[in-house]
């Protein structure tokens, strides 16, 4: 599936969505790890991304996040947003995404699952709404359901969030506070 458009086959991946899992390094970064002399990293995340995920949890959904790396930078991003579902250094992030499953009693049909690369494919095969960001290797676009627009880092995350407020119907409700309804 092509970035812009949603066909209903594709509403029909997002319409059963409770959770999105995201990787973090070039989803929720632009990929790039900046280290110190002392050996501390520096990740940067986009605020609206990071929005997004907050509309997300306040329609009632949930997020999670699995990465092949360990960070405490990960740790304390995932602290701020709200994510429960936490798992670092998952060389096999099939692993991981089992676990979800067995931990929140949700199938493959309610998940969706954000990658960029060759150790996201095993669970891009297995949830049933997968997404590729636009700047994601090449070998991992055939498993992906849509691809975005907007690349790793610099908004892709806010995107498939709000496709699927939108599509899910939600978006109205977890917006209204921004568009004069002070009640909200």
């Amino acid at each position: 599936m092509t970035s812009g458009s949603i066909d209903e086959a594709l509403r029909a991946r997002i319409l059963p969505v409770r959770m999105i899992i995201f990787d973090v390094d070039g989803v929720l970064t632009d990929g790039r790890i900046v280290y110190h002399d002392d050996g501390s990293e520096i990740k940067a995340f986009d605020v609206q991304d990071g929005h997004g995920i907050k509309l997300l949890l306040r329609a009632g959904l949930e997020a999670a996040l699995i990465t092949g790396r360990s960070s405490r930078v990960v740790e304390r991003r995932a602290a701020d947003l709200g994510i429960v579902h936490v798992y670092q250094g998952m060389k096999v992030k099939l692993e991981a995404y089992e676990k979800i499953l067995a931990d929140t009693g949700l199938n493959d049909s309610q998940v969706g699952y954000m990658g960029d690369d060759l150790i996201d494919i095993p669970v891009m095969r297995r949830a049933g709404f997968s997404v590729a960001v636009s700047n994601a290797v090449p070998h991992v676009l055939p498993y992906a359901h849509y691809v975005t627009r907007r690349e790793g880092g610099r908004g892709a995350a806010r995107e498939v969030c709000e496709m699927i407020l939108q599509v899910q119907g939600l978006w109205d409700g977890v917006t209204r506070r921004y568009f004069g309804d002070p009640e909200s």
